[in-house]
């Protein structure tokens, strides 16, 4: 097989012209089946290389440090679809996108959320997943706690911080990832200790990766109440998310 080999002139005009795409996976309550939010994958239509997926768009926005560029675009992009959803009479209660730190590290941080006043969205519906070393990272805590004073909703895979080295900075969502919704029987004392502090701070737990029922089971004994994975399906364009969450036995 071929080396695709991406021009970041072509990703850095591709943002300018809005050409990219978001798919969505839902997240769904263990307990009733009910949609409890959608995290957004970004895909690039390519027009000679065919659709791009999220590893590929990453590698050249990190080479050519796009970061800020292609953050705004993510978010502007989930607000908008939050906005359509909302009008189409399918409120999708949260929309979340993870964003860099270079984006965060910048003193026009806040530009980053500028699409929530020109679409009028709820910022409560709005999720951005913080990056990694968010919680002990002076400049990025700071960028986040204006932020989240806005409304906007935090998530974070470092449920591990203590209290005192995230300062200010609380979460609405708590991921646990992959690694360890995998091994959950290995890794049951973590996700406890996960499911503990989110009740202490009012947040959810979202367990990101899930594929099977028996998965879902053990880790809903274990006090997680949300799961994101293909269990319940794919990321799925926006107009297919509707079909997806109201088929029979959805």
């Amino acid at each position: 097989m071929a080396i695709v080999r991406l021009r970041s002139s072509d990703l850095k005009q591709a943002i300018a012209a809005g050409a990219l795409s978001l798919h969505y996976q839902p997240q769904v309550h263990i307990r009733t089946g009910k949609l409890a939010g959608v995290e957004a994958f970004v895909r690039w239509p390519h027009p000679v290389h065919g659709m791009i997926g999220p590893g590929e768009i990453i590698r050249v926005v990190e080479e050519a440090g796009l970061h800020v560029e292609f953050d705004r675009w993510v978010v502007g992009a989930i607000c908008r679809q939050a906005k359509i959803w909302r009008k189409d009479g399918m409120p999708v209660p949260i929309v979340a996108a993870n964003v860099w730190s270079e984006t965060l590290r910048r003193p026009d941080a806040l530009r980053l959320i500028d699409a929530l006043a020109d679409t009028g969205v709820d910022p409560k519906t709005i999720e951005i997943e913080c990056p990694r070393g968010s919680s002990v990272d002076p400049d990025l805590n700071r960028a986040l706690v204006k932020i989240h004073s806005l409304g906007v909703r935090l998530a974070s895979e470092e449920y591990a911080t203590p209290a005192r080295a995230r300062g200010q900075l609380t979460f609405d969502t708590f991921k646990i990832p992959f690694p360890i919704s995998r091994d959950h029987v290995a890794n049951a004392k973590a996700i406890g200790a996960v499911v503990a502090e989110a009740k202490l701070q009012g947040a959810r737990v979202v367990a990101d990766s899930v594929e099977s029922t028996d998965q879902e089971q053990a880790l809903a004994l274990l006090g997680v109440e949300i799961v994101q994975g293909y269990l319940y399906g794919p990321e799925v364009a926006p107009v297919e998310l509707r079909t997806l969450i109201t088929r029979p036995g959805a």
